[in-house]
């Protein structure tokens, strides 16, 4: 199985499976942070999917100055701050 440094590269390359394999690890915990956050399971979800497909796209500008998990969980919340923003 590959490190979390040859799946970061595939991913970056566009490979989906390397991306689902570094993020999904972490998917339990994000939707445990956007609940304390939102305080509704179903906007929790809703949250983690978009900090998902933040990451998926914005994964060119990741540049390894933290961990991967540190750098999703600022994506989840920053996505729970703007959807508080917005209601």
């Amino acid at each position: 199985m590959p490190g979390e440094g040859e799946r970061l590269k595939a991913a970056r390359a566009g490979d989906e499976g390397a991306f689902r394999a570094l993020a999904e690890p972490h998917r339990r915990g994000l939707l445990a942070h956007c609940y304390r956050m939102s305080g509704s399971l179903q906007e929790a979800e809703e949250l983690v999917q978009d900090a998902m497909l933040r990451a998926w796209r914005g994964l060119p500008g990741f540049e390894g100055r933290s961990s991967f998990k540190t750098w999703l969980y600022r994506i989840a919340t920053h996505a729970a701050l703007d959807a508080q923003k917005a209601a």
